[in-house]
C-alpha cells in the first residue's frame, strides 16, 4: 500500500464513454484541453435558542464533469443532442465561381431539384467583385433567363447577355452520400458511463495512473461552437447521477464516482473466485 495523501495529477489523458445499459463503446475524447470534476453539497444549519448552531443537515451531494476537447467529437454530439449519425443520401447547398465562355458555363457538380428549376440562382459579378445582376432559370434562354441541362451540367445564357470572361456565382443543391446528424426538437441529451484517465506523480516522482469512474453521467444539452479566428473547441458538461443499474462502483448503486490510483506497472491481480459486488477479487 502506498501513500496516496500527496499526489499531483500531471496530465489528463482521455475521457471514454460507454452505454450504461449495453456497455457498448460510444466515444473517446483524446484531445482534451482541460476537464473539471466539481463536487457540491448542501448544508442546512440546525439552530437552537437565539440562533445557536447545534448541528447541520447535509444532503444533495452533487458532481459535475465539464471540460473542453480540442476537436469536435461526433460521439459526444450524439449524446448532447440525443440523435444518431446516419450515413445516407442528402442534399447540400453548393456555390460555384465560374467564368462564362461562348454564352455558357459548366457547374462543377450536377445540380438537383425539380425539373427546370435545378439552379437556385445565378449572379453576374460586378467589376468590384460584388454580386450584380441576378438571372433566373427557364425553359429557353431570353433576357435575364438561362437554361440548365443536368446531364451535361451546362448553363446556357441569352446571346450576348453575359460577356465572355465574365465571372458568375452559381448557387445550387447537389446530392451526396454523407454522415448526417439531425438535431430533432423532441429528442434530448442522453446519459452514459464515463472513465476519466490521467497520470500522476508523488513527492518521490513515482508515476501512477488515476481513473475516475462515473457510472451514470447525465449530459447537458446546452453547448456552443465558437467559430472564427480561434480554434473551435467542443465543450461539454455532465452531472453524475446515483442509482446506476448493475453492481457498479463495487456494488454500491448510489455511488457518484470512484477514484482509483495504481502504479503504471501494476500487474494483474490473481482472481480467486467471483465475489458478489466485485470487491476483493484478488490478494
Amino acid at each position: 500500500m502506498f501513500n496516496v495523501n500527496d499526489i499531483t495529477i500531471t496530465s489528463l489523458e482521455t475521457i471514454t464513454a460507454f452505454d450504461i445499459a449495453t456497455g457498448n463503446f460510444k466515444f473517446v475524447l483524446d484531445e482534451l484541453q482541460n476537464a473539471t470534476i466539481a463536487q457540491s453539497q448542501e448544508k442546512t444549519d440546525i439552530t437552537g435558542k437565539q440562533g445557536r448552531k447545534l448541528t447541520s443537515l447535509k444532503r444533495n451531494k452533487g458532481v459535475t464533469i465539464s471540460g473542453n476537447n480540442g476537436m469536435v467529437s461526433g460521439g459526444l454530439l450524439e449524446v448532447q443532442t440525443g440523435g444518431e449519425f446516419e450515413n445516407k443520401l442528402t442534399t447540400v447547398m453548393w456555390t460555384d465561381y465560374l467564368c462564362v465562355s461562348d454564352n455558357k458555363a459548366t457547374t462543377t457538380y450536377k445540380a438537383v431539384g425539380t425539373e427546370g428549376n435545378e439552379i437556385e440562382s445565378v449572379y453576374v459579378k460586378n467589376a468590384d467583385s460584388t454580386l450584380g445582376k441576378k438571372l433566373t432559370q427557364g425553359a429557353a434562354t431570353e433576357e435575364g433567363v438561362f437554361t440548365y441541362d443536368p446531364a451535361t451540367k451546362v448553363i446556357a445564357f441569352h446571346d450576348g447577355e453575359v460577356k465572355d470572361g465574365a465571372e458568375i456565382v452559381v448557387y445550387y443543391f447537389r446530392q451526396i452520400k454523407a454522415d448526417v446528424l439531425t438535431n430533432m426538437s423532441d429528442t434530448y441529451s442522453g446519459k452514459c458511463a464515463l472513465y476519466v484517465d490521467a497520470f500522476a506523480e508523488d513527492k518521490c516522482a513515482n508515476v501512477y495512473r488515476i481513473q475516475f469512474y462515473i457510472p451514470k453521467a447525465d449530459f447537458n444539452g446546452e453547448f456552443s461552437f465558437e467559430m472564427g479566428e480561434n480554434q473551435t473547441v467542443h465543450a461539454f458538461e455532465a452531472e453524475s447521477m446515483s442509482g446506476a443499474c448493475g453492481n457498479t462502483c463495487g456494488g454500491v448503486g448510489n455511488a457518484l464516482w470512484t477514484y482509483t490510483i495504481f502504479g503504471v506497472n501494476t500487474e494483474d491481480a490473481e482472481v480467486k473466485a467471483p465475489v458478489p459486488g466485485g470487491e476483493d477479487l484478488g490478494e
